[in-house]
């Protein structure tokens, strides 16, 4: 009998940490593009799953790379793709992020709305800035955004975080040359730290703190 609670035990432990999260089979240049800028962070507490997140940067390397996916899955002609290209390097050319986000706490997954439980933030160096705005994408996800970030699943919502111009003038942008992005996530469940180095130096990986325990209400006795 010991035994058997044992192995319960066991499995039980197992199960709760063990996510729905397979990483998906990433293939060509896009793939390799993909990955190279994505960073994965789990959040736990004990055995709880509090959060998993992936969060993919934007980067102007990452969005030409994902301007010529989408060109040869829409089988564009060489003017329709530099179109493509011109309009994908304007919308991002401040930082951006998307993130696919899994929390069990579905009144937390929130990052869209004002009042969210998360306060986000990206530092490039120069302090820390909340976001300028956040889009949700909920299932379903249309056939072009899943080939796109094919880490989007039916257990988790999709972001797309963009942050203001960290060099807003020409002449600054001439001179700002960031070393590293860093975009935090923190709240009650806890903290999120995602890094990207920028300049080709040794990265430190992403990291994760949990909040408080997050102990049940109870009725008062009478």
């Amino acid at each position: 009998m010991r035994r058997l609670l044992a192995f319960a035990t066991i499995a039980f432990a197992t199960g709760c940490r063990s996510l729905p999260f397979p990483d998906p089979q990433l293939e060509g240049e896009y793939g390799l593009a993909l990955k190279k800028w994505t960073r994965k962070v789990a959040l736990y507490s004990g055995l709880e799953t509090r959060a998993f997140v992936r969060m993919v940067y934007l980067s102007p390397e990452f969005v030409n790379a994902q301007a010529l996916e989408l060109s040869r899955m829409r089988a564009e002609l060489p003017e329709q793709a530099a179109a493509t290209l011109a309009r994908m390097r304007a919308d991002y050319r401040q930082p951006s992020f998307f993130a696919v986000v899994y929390i069990p706490d579905k009144t937390a997954n929130d990052w869209n709305q004002k009042d969210s439980v998360w306060r986000l933030a990206l530092n490039m160096g120069i302090g820390e800035r909340p976001p300028e705005s956040v889009r949700r994408y909920e299932v379903h996800f249309n056939a072009e955004i899943r080939a796109l970030y094919p880490y989007l699943d039916d257990y988790s919502v999709g972001y797309l975080i963009r942050f203001p111009d960290p060099a807003p003038s020409q002449a600054a942008a001439e001179r700002f040359m960031p070393v590293e992005a860093q975009f935090i996530a923190a709240g009650a469940l806890g903290k999120m730290l995602f890094r990207w180095r920028l300049d080709g130096g040794p990265e430190l990986p992403p990291s994760a703190e949990p909040g408080p325990e997050q102990r049940p209400a109870t009725t008062p006795k009478g």
